[in-house]
């Protein structure tokens, strides 16, 4: 009795914790379109500027609630949410990144210029996906989550209008250049985030390499360094993981509606560059857990493999940002 519950705990949890796929953002928006009646299904003209980005954040927020399991991480006091980790911490890695885009939409993407007014609905949205991400009871996460998402379909309705109901999503140069400032900077800190993660000490610029204590290893603090403890890991590992499942398919969806201005400016090779550096972090894995081997070691270190990739798109980012600010510096 005991073997066969064993048996089927370790089967649900193995299927509850699937990883997503990825999937083509411009698939998965024109077939809403084409469902939500917004165009025909023979149409080849382009959805509406912002339609891409708009529901690409409604898909994996659905994806996130509805998926085998539902949302996880808020049920951890429950069979068989108990015994996994590593799906409820890729889902705060995608909510953490689903409100900052929230967020842009509400105070960049959907304004014209800086004293315009923001949009009601949106603001609104914000605020039901900054609830609480491990609330169980009344009103659950799950619940402020889907109201937020239903007022990104009323943003989302918006913009296939025209009149006074119409809604708007900038596609300029400076509104592109300031949320790539954003993601550059979540970037960084994710890059430091894995090297403490593969436990990789650092140089410290504040030390005073004169200093007789630091003098065989000057800038190394062994006192300071942040080490992620080794069971902790490959939580931080899949948070991040789920960050960068979001960057990468809203950055495509941003590809998309820009795309006009990224031709303009010849920037669609950097912006390129990004999203293949972002696609192989959020590769599926093989291996059945995070391996955290040295850096020269027999094992492999999954944290400094991912940690590589991002680095690289972290300074494509910064290419793309002198470009559309015309070179100089940042």
């Amino acid at each position: 009795m005991a073997g066969g519950f064993a048996l089927l705990m370790a089967t649900i949890c193995i299927y509850i914790s699937r990883m997503p796929q990825i999937f083509d953002v411009n698939q998965v928006a024109r077939q809403a379109a084409i469902d939500r009646g917004h165009i025909s299904p023979d149409s080849t003209r382009r959805l509406p500027t912002g339609y891409t980005t708009v529901y690409t954040v409604i898909h994996l927020t659905n994806w996130m609630l509805d998926k085998p399991g539902g949302y996880l991480y808020n049920d951890r006091l429950f069979l068989p949410r108990y015994f996994i980790d590593n799906m409820p911490n890729f889902e705060y890695g995608m909510v953490v990144q689903l409100r900052d885009m929230v967020l842009s939409l509400r105070q960049e993407f959907s304004r014209s210029r800086a004293q315009s007014v923001e949009r009601d609905d949106l603001i609104r949205a914000h605020g039901f996906f900054s609830f609480d991400h491990n609330r169980w009871l009344v009103p659950s996460t799950e619940s402020q989550y889907r109201a937020g998402v239903a007022l990104l379909e009323g943003y989302l309705e918006s913009l296939t209008k025209t009149g006074p109901d119409a809604g708007q999503f900038v596609a300029r140069q400076d509104v592109l250049e300031g949320w790539l400032r954003q993601q550059q900077r979540r970037l960084g800190t994710f890059g430091v985030r894995l090297r403490q993660n593969a436990g990789v000490y650092e140089f410290n610029p504040m030390i005073d390499t004169t200093d007789d204590e630091f003098a065989d290893l000057p800038g190394f603090d062994f006192q300071n360094q942040r080490i992620t403890p080794w069971h902790q890991r490959d939580d931080v590992f899949y948070e991040i993981r789920g960050s960068v499942f979001v960057l990468y398919h809203t950055m495509l969806a941003i590809r998309t509606d820009f795309e006009p201005m990224l031709n303009d400016f010849q920037a669609m090779g950097i912006m390129n560059r990004i999203l293949s550096e972002l696609h192989t972090a959020s590769q599926p894995m093989i291996s059945p857990m995070v391996l955290n081997g040295r850096e020269y070691g027999f094992l492999h270190n999954h944290s400094l493999t991912m940690a590589a990739h991002i680095a690289k798109a972290h300074l494509a980012i910064q290419d793309l940002r002198v470009l559309l600010r015309g070179g100089g510096d940042l």
